[in-house]
């Protein structure tokens, strides 16, 4: 994720949604990554599908995707 990324997303709506920073955290807990990494992580998923971050965020929460 870029400089320009990660501004995006802190200063987008998905970056008050509770289950983005709960999402963040599962990921942590699943790949060990620090926290910038594992946004990185969420949002390059987002991006990559063209879903919006909220969604992987829920699916996140679900287990419905992992990242092991």
């Amino acid at each position: 994720m870029t400089i320009e990324s990660r501004q995006q997303i802190r200063q987008s709506e998905s970056w008050y949604n509770p289950q983005v920073h709960q999402a963040t955290g599962v990921i942590i807990a699943q790949t060990h990554a620090d926290p910038d990494e594992a946004l990185r992580r969420l949002v390059g998923h987002a991006e990559s599908t063209g879903c919006p971050v909220d969604a992987v965020a829920a699916d996140v929460i679900a287990r419905r995707i992992t990242f092991t």
